[in-house]
């Protein structure tokens, strides 16, 4: 009988070793499980999620565009700022492609929230196509007459963007963009 056995017994060796590492594992199992379950997620404080959603809309001009709602944060609120209308074709738009094709029409943009009211509407015109979209404000309230735009899709001259100077629309007031396209 040997007092001090740093060999042990195999068997039971191998046995210690494995319900040590099925302990351990377990364990370690339990801590990332409890920890991903006691997560907890709040957005938005319960209120409203800035801007419609899955709405879908289109001008008759051009089916295929994107209009990106964009806004500024005040230190209060968010306020939208910019509406971004670009073609949604991988071509680059011309004169009779994509928006190319909206030339001598006027677009209606209208801002509305869950009650449809309209919250700022604005006129554009889209006059031209040269290195890019040029369009222009017509009427429209409140700031749409010092509404100003710019060519936007990074070099592919596939958009323009109106931009709100007038009174301040808090993002969680929009419930929906709406665009219309008619003959000038």
């Amino acid at each position: 009988m040997e007092i001090l056995s740093f060999e042990g017994s195999k068997g039971s060796s191998r046995r210690k070793r494995s319900n040590k590492f099925i302990v351990v594992a377990t364990v370690a199992a339990l801590g990332f499980l409890g920890s991903t379950f006691a997560a907890s997620i709040s957005l938005n404080g319960g209120s409203n999620i800035e801007y419609g959603q899955g709405i879908s809309t289109a001008v008759g001009c051009d089916t295929d565009i994107i209009v990106t709602p964009a806004n500024t944060f005040n230190g209060t609120v968010f306020n939208l700022e910019t509406i971004t209308v670009l073609d949604s074709t991988t071509v680059t738009t011309s004169a009779t492609v994509g928006l190319g094709a909206c030339i001598g029409k006027k677009i209606t943009f209208k801002v509305l929230n869950s009650s449809n009211s309209s919250l700022w509407t604005c006129d554009a015109s889209i006059d031209s196509f040269s290195s890019g979209i040029v369009a222009t404000a017509a009427s429209g309230s409140p700031g749409c007459a010092s509404t100003t735009f710019s060519v936007a899709g990074s070099g592919n001259n596939k958009g323009f963007a109106i931009r709100n100077t007038g009174t301040a629309i808090p993002a969680s007031s929009v419930a929906k963009i709406t665009l219309e396209s008619q003959s000038k």
